[in-house]
């Protein structure tokens, strides 16, 4: 396969896959066979996203944000606080947008673990991004995200 048609490939799984996590995320209910599809969709969209010449860090923080978030949402709390991990210490030098949902994950892991005064301090440190974050509709997303948190298991 010439380098051109595997950019291409690349370009459309990693959308596609993507695109199929949220679909399967949006379901109110899954099998176990959607269930583990969610994971490996999520871990392909990611392998996907590295393989692009076209590559930027942030689609790496998505990437690793959105497995964390499938772990979180599927009760396994200790994958997902790992991948939460990962994505802080990529999205340490990204734009606050970005390293406040790294932050959001952690928080959202911590919830699923029942640790309530970890998921506090990540959401401290997570809003203390909002402020850095010009865009309002990017602000808004994080804003909302954090507040849904901050009401989870009170």
């Amino acid at each position: 396969m010439e380098e051109e048609e595997k950019q291409k490939a690349h370009r459309h799984f990693a959308a596609s896959c993507f695109n199929g996590v949220w679909e399967l995320l949006e379901k109110e209910s899954r099998s176990e066979g959607e269930n583990q599809l969610l994971r490996e969709m999520a871990h392909a969209s990611l392998y996907h996203w590295l393989e692009r010449d076209d590559k930027e860090p942030k689609n790496v923080s998505i990437g690793l944000w959105l497995i964390s978030r499938v772990y979180s949402v599927l009760g396994e709390g200790i994958t997902s606080a790992f991948y939460a991990g990962e994505c802080i210490k990529f999205s340490e030098h990204l734009p606050a947008f970005y390293f406040g949902y790294a932050y959001e994950a952690a928080a959202r892991a911590a919830v699923v673990q029942g640790n309530w005064d970890e998921r506090n301090e990540l959401i401290r440190i997570a809003e203390s991004q909002l402020f850095r974050i010009r865009d309002e509709e990017e602000r808004g997303m994080l804003q909302g995200d954090l507040e849904e948190l901050k009401n989870a298991g009170v």
